[in-house]
């Protein structure tokens, strides 16, 4: 196995991902940008803050007309941290919005990769826009890019990036992390520009997905529908694949949360009151907690669905369990999101009236992100943990709610659909799409004697804790590559192989 000259010195890193961590629209009084939350951010800006380099995305900031921004006239907006860290907006009109990424990126994509194809729309005009907001990212990151630079591109914003990249000139390592699921190739047979996102990805050094079957996906489509030869091998969660423009590496890295943060919130006396208040304010119950971005995937409806059999199933249970369900909002702009949204508002309220009594609704339901502290307050208040999405990349509220678990009490209902059903040992797995499957695991999980609730919790914690975000990006990155690391490459333009480390990974 060969290791490219240099590998433990860290490159310069160039950060693309559709939006910043950073709102770079203008705040009243000059106030410096609000940060953005969630788990992509919360993942990345220490990994870039400990190497140094730009982070690429949306400013958040569109412009009324699209002439300015698609004639490149409309400067890139830069911002820099205490860390000197520079964070550059991608200008995008809002037209471009639009269609790149409510249309393409999110009527596309989103429901194809999760396995709802029915509900996909591939609009020709959609696909243009897509196109020409990726060159656009491409263009500016390479503005940044040193020769000696490590690009890094995440998620399905930005399929086509690396290929853009490739075409300007850029001969560096480039690496791309897909947050979603690969769909089977069946699936992904539906999509008209399959054959351009391929070669999109391809153009990359490493393609890396949370879990193995999402590798495997991709490789089954990369050599059905981009003629890939694939190495049936699988060394340290990585297969390579060997195509027209050189090798690209496929591998599976689950990625990970700040567990340290989330256990140091957890034992803060003023976070501890707040769950004992959450506790007494629900004074005789079992508390059930979900916590979920709008969206068709986390199955919400279902969940709704299945506590209400629950309640009719168990009449002495009414004053004795409580729901509480955070929904965050998402996408308002998207009419087939406010139309999920008022069914959700039904039906909580449909619930509540048919099986609430005096001082007791079955369901308490807030329609709003919650801070992390606040967030916190509840994992600790819980009971049982309901994290049942129909499909999910991977999904870090269950790991965040084991991290948060200093306690080693709580248990956990994950989906079997869910990536990271496979990293949660302890936790008991459902399919959300079997009521009865689900109504026994709740009635399970509330039965459940406290030393078994503490094995399972112990086992779950010792898993998250061993996989902290850190650990994730520093695979990806390579930083953990050692000798026995399988060489991954991209030929340069004079067909000069160049051998390069291939990160560490996990099945």
């Amino acid at each position: 196995m060969v290791i490219a000259a240099g590998a433990g010195r860290r490159a310069p890193l160039v950060v693309i991902s559709n939006r910043l961590p950073y709102d770079l629209r203008p705040r009243p009084g000059g106030r410096p940008p609000k940060r953005n939350v969630g788990g992509l951010v919360n993942a990345l800006e220490p990994v870039l803050a400990a190497r140094g380099g730009s982070w690429i995305g949306w400013d958040g900031a569109s412009l009324p007309g699209a002439a300015a921004v698609e004639a490149g006239l409309a400067d890139p907006v830069v911002f820099r941290t205490s860390a000197e860290i520079e964070f550059r907006g991608v200008p995008l009109s809002e037209r471009e919005v639009g269609l790149y990424y409510h249309g393409f990126s999110n009527r596309a994509l989103w429901p194809l990769f999760h396995d709802f194809p029915g509900k996909a729309i591939f609009a020709p005009e959609d696909f243009t826009a897509y196109r020409r907001v990726n060159r656009r990212f491409a263009e500016v990151a390479l503005a940044r890019a040193t020769p000696g630079s490590r690009v890094w591109v995440h998620d399905y914003h930005l399929m086509l990036v690396p290929g853009f990249l490739r075409e300007l000139g850029f001969r560096g390592r480039i690496d791309f992390f897909l947050h979603t699921p690969f769909p089977p190739a069946e699936i992904f047979r539906a999509l008209p520009s399959r054959e351009e996102l391929l070669r999109g990805l391809l153009a990359s050094d490493g393609v890396a997905f949370h879990v193995g079957l999402y590798r495997n996906n991709f490789a089954d489509s990369a050599r059905t529908f981009a003629g890939a030869e694939v190495d049936l091998a699988v060394h340290d969660g990585a297969t390579s694949l060997r195509h027209a423009r050189g090798d690209t590496v496929a591998a599976s890295i689950p990625i990970g949360i700040d567990v340290h943060d989330f256990e140091r919130i957890a034992r803060l006396p003023d976070v501890v009151a707040w769950g004992r208040r959450l506790r007494d304010a629900h004074r005789n119950c079992k508390i059930l907690f979900s916590a979920d971005r709008l969206d068709y995937t986390k199955g919400i409806k279902e969940r709704l669905a299945v506590l209400e059999r629950f309640l009719a199933a168990h009449p002495e249970r009414a004053g004795h369990v409580v729901l509480i369900q955070i929904v965050v909002p998402s996408r308002h702009q998207v009419e087939e999101y406010r139309v999920m949204k008022r069914e959700i508002d039904r039906e909580v309220g449909r619930i509540n009236g048919e099986y609430g009594r005096e001082g007791w609704v079955p369901i308490h339901y807030r329609y709003r992100a919650l801070d992390r502290k606040e967030l916190v307050a509840h994992y600790l208040a819980a009971d049982v943990a309901l994290i049942t999405p129909l499909r999910d990349g991977m999904n870090l509220v269950a790991p965040e709610f084991a991290a948060s678990r200093v306690d080693e009490d709580g248990v956990l209902l994950v989906s079997e659909f869910a990536g990271i059903a496979e990293r949660s040992p302890g936790a008991i797995l459902v399919n959300p799409y079997d009521v009865d499957g689900s109504l026994a695991a709740i009635d399970r999980a509330l039965a459940m004697d406290p030393g078994e609730r503490r094995d399972r919790m112990v086992a779950l914690r010792e898993r998250v804790r061993s996989n902290p975000a850190s650990r994730w990006a520093a695979r990806c990155l390579g930083d953990l590559a050692s000798e026995s690391a399988p060489a991954v490459s991209n030929p340069a333009p004079a067909r000069t192989r160049v051998v390069r480390t291939l990160p560490r990974a996990e099945p």
